[in-house]
């Protein structure tokens, strides 16, 4: 039997994080996992605690056999909007829900169960935690007056196990059991009333973890097991108390895996002890095969920033505390890092959860579901332009396994065809938000945005097979919606009747129920005309694309405020309400520029302003909560070229919203949440690199202090990668490689002296307006030297 016996102590992964002390709680542990099964390392010697998740366990809760009928109601409910009656119109599907005895709630998402590891206290003399984003590994050294240890984890992205590593310089004696997370008293009612039997066992060299759930639904899931295989080098184990209590070892190998079950009454003990008896008993054997597929998806980026080495060597706790004073470049590039890592760690079966893939608690805030008005959005906003287009497909099929949920909520709830999304979800595509403060069965937003990630992933992969028989089916099936759904004022201009822009009142009405939700209108606007580009590329549905057209020709037009700000609701009489984390009414420029804006300097003047206010109210909170509202404040100051607001948001980001385990929070500092550690690449490459079809703009928002550095690997719309972008004061180098042959326009960063390529064609040049044309040969890179004046 092969092991691994070196034991190397307290090195700094050269892409990673170290931390000088264990977690406090859980929301600091380090983080570990292959998109299924994910780990939380709290990192103490001798009384470790790992905290294991599976995507798919969301305790079930009872459901109804469909939505609530607010369809019956809506000829009431858009009568009181028009008469200004927000509120009254608010109450009526809390009034519907109560009459139907509807009390569905989502599945919360649960951990799994704790791995608990004891041994033999000693005073520590040295001590280190480590997570290695290369390989996927959460590693704790420490050293005693005796011995060096060293216990190391990973969750295999290629063999679908957790393999825990325990080695010394001394033989090693411990325990290890598996148990149910600890439950507060707050707790202990909402677990007996959906958790039946949680227990852990043991036999031989074997663990075994069993729960079952009370409440059955049509998600079908009823519980779930777990199973450990312990392998030895040397020593013995021995059954003690529900424990496996092993005796001087030289290495200790624990292999786990869970499964989610359907039908709990056959257990899965056999299967998962037999599908791990198969697997190699060698560390570094299993770790090559996962960090090939790993390290290769997490290593097509590179973000250099030329941080200082010094602060670069730092321990997470000594740097976010640095940053308090001024923020470090070395704390960008490792908090942009780390949040690629988290993506990747975090999306498999399904996209990141609010939590990622990781719980340490029985009640996670907002159920540690999906939320569709931004939370998700900004999670996955990153793989395309950062590179890892097929984790994609997670929340792709996320989408499409609820495509007859999200029917019959547009029957129910709008008698409406076509597909409506729930502002948050989990098992089901039903609503069951239904406050009278948060109205969000108002909002019909979900589904448009949802489909723009379909059409982005078209633009970005020239995919054509994707285009037609998965995005376009699910753009027409939204769009299908708001042929339904849209109404028509006095004026000839459509009404979006009821709205609402996530979620904020305005400044004269305590009410959310609103009309005209300027983020509704651009959602629509959008999807019809990616919904029109599509068709003509398809070659099909040429009365749809007439209806389409003669839509968006009613659509309202964008408004500047009585204050100078971009209109958050273009219905009249309505105040705008700037002291609030959302900022929806920018949704158009999240992630491309939008010409209805940037065509006319007024509503760009406008963007700036509200901006402006947006910032002054994050200002005074010190960041405030909610931090993916400050991704999407970001994107949208990035694409009007805001350099200083753009380059304040993201210290903000990558300074005060991280973990010691650099896991991402909500809150500044507390709160623990995957959003950002999408958002935020995303909003650096934007940042960096900006592109639509057949234009490419290099270093669009440059900040000052950003003098020198390079970015690689950036994928572009348009089938182009960025293999490497450098910069260094007036000297800009690109190379680019396109999949297809094409000529694009690329934007400079300023006048240029001069633009060279050895393998390629560059012509038209036009120092007054920055640009020039390149041909991109299929396959090929492309060399670009550039000299700015």
């Amino acid at each position: 039997m092969a092991f691994s016996q070196a034991v190397t102590e307290f090195s700094k992964p050269k892409r990673g994080i170290t931390s000088w002390q264990p977690a406090a709680n859980w929301e600091h542990a380090l983080l570990s996992g292959n998109g299924t099964m994910g780990a939380l390392v709290m990192g103490q010697p001798y009384d470790e605690t790992i905290i294991l998740s599976h995507s798919e366990l969301y305790l079930p809760q009872k459901q109804s056999k469909q939505p609530i009928d607010q369809a019956s109601r809506l000829n009431e409910i858009r009568s009181l909007m028009l008469q200004g009656k927000y509120r009254e119109a608010s109450l009526i599907p809390v009034d519907q829900r109560t009459k139907e005895g509807y009390t569905d709630a989502r599945d919360p998402f649960i951990p799994a169960f704790d791995v608990r590891i004891v041994q033999q206290p000693l005073n520590i003399k040295k001590y280190q935690r480590s997570v290695n984003f290369e390989t996927g590994e959460a590693i704790v050294d420490w050293q005693s007056e005796h011995a060096s240890f060293q216990r190391k984890l990973f969750v295999s992205r290629v063999d679908s196990v957790v393999v825990i590593s325990i080695k010394g310089t001394e033989l090693i004696n411990c325990s290890i059991n598996f148990e149910h997370l600890p439950v507060e008293w707050q707790q202990w009612q909402f677990v007996k009333e959906g958790v039946d039997e949680m227990k852990g066992g043991v036999e031989d060299q074997w663990l075994t973890y069993r729960s079952n759930f009370k409440v059955k639904n049509k998600s079908g899931l009823e519980g779930y097991e777990g199973v450990g295989r312990l392998v030895l080098n040397g020593g013995t184990s021995e059954v003690e108390k529900n424990k496996l209590v092993i005796s001087n070892a030289k290495e200790v190998l624990l292999l786990i895996k869970i499964n989610p079950s359907y039908n709990y009454s056959k257990s899965l003990a056999n299967d998962l002890k037999a599908y791990l008896s198969n697997k190699s008993v060698n560390y570094d054997d299993l770790l090559a095969r996962h960090a090939k597929v790993h390290g290769e998806l997490f290593n097509r980026m590179k973000l250099n920033l030329n941080g200082d080495a010094s602060d670069r060597l730092l321990n997470t706790e000594e740097l976010i505390l640095k940053a308090k004073h001024k923020v470090p470049l070395a704390i960008i590039e490792k908090a942009f890092d780390a949040g690629r890592y988290n993506i990747i760690s975090s999306t498999g079966y399904n996209p990141p959860n609010l939590q990622g893939l990781w719980s340490g608690t029985w009640t996670a805030p907002w159920t540690g579901g999906f939320t569709n008005d931004g939370n998700l959005a900004t999670a996955v906003s990153g793989l395309l332009p950062c590179n890892m287009p097929e984790l994609m497909n997670s929340f792709f099929d996320f989408h499409e396994r609820l495509m007859n949920d999200y029917r019959q909520s547009a029957a129910c709830l709008y008698n409406c065809r076509g597909i409506h999304i729930p502002a948050q979800a989990t098992n089901t595509g039903w609503d069951t938000d239904f406050g009278e403060t948060w109205c969000l069965t108002f909002w019909t937003g979900a589904a448009g945005w949802t489909a723009n990630f379909f059409n982005e992933y078209w633009l970005y992969t020239g995919d054509k097979n994707f285009l037609k028989n998965r995005a376009y089916p699910f753009m027409k099936e939204a769009a299908l919606f708001y042929e339904d759904f849209l109404t028509t004022g006095k004026d000839g201009k459509i009404v979006f009747n009821p709205s609402y822009s996530p979620e904020n009142n305005p400044g004269n009405n305590q009410s959310q129920a609103t009309l005209n939700a300027t983020m509704d209108i651009m959602i629509a606007k959008q999807l019809l005309r990616n919904c029109i580009a599509a068709a003509k590329v398809l070659n099909t549905d040429r009365q749809k694309v007439q209806l389409w057209e003669s839509l968006i020709s009613k659509m309202p037009d964008y408004q500047v405020a009585a204050d100078g700000s971009f209109r958050e609701w273009l219905w009249d009489g309505v105040e705008e309400n700037h002291k609030h984390r959302h900022t929806s009414q920018l949704y158009s420029l999240y992630d491309q520029v939008d010409p209805d804006i940037m065509n006319n300097p007024e509503l760009v003047k406008a963007v700036s302003r509200t901006i402006d206010e947006k910032m002054k109210f994050r200002i005074a909170e010190d960041g405030g909560e909610m931090a993916f509202g400050l991704v999407l404040l970001g994107l949208s100051a990035a694409h009007i070229g805001e350099v200083e607001k753009t380059n304040e948001i993201v210290q903000w980001l990558s300074s005060k919203y991280w973990s010691n385990g650099m896991g991402s929070f909500h809150n500044v500092g507390a709160l623990f949440n995957t959003d950002i550690s999408g958002g935020l690449p995303y909003l650096i490459s934007q940042m960096l690199v900006y592109s639509e079809p057949g234009k490419v703009s290099l270093l669009p928002v440059l900040p000052p202090d950003w003098s020198k550095g390079e970015i690689e690997g950036v994928l572009l719309r348009g089938q182009t990668e960025v293999k490497k972008l450098s910069w260094d004061g007036k000297n800009v180098n690109v190379i680019l490689k396109s999949a297809i042959d094409q000529t694009i326009t690329l934007k400079l960063p300023g006048n240029f002296s001069s633009i060279t390529s050895t393998n390629c064609q560059v012509k038209n040049q036009n120092n007054q307006s920055n640009t020039c044309l390149v041909q991109l040969p299929a396959g090929k890179e492309v060399a670009i030297a550039i000299v700015l004046k």
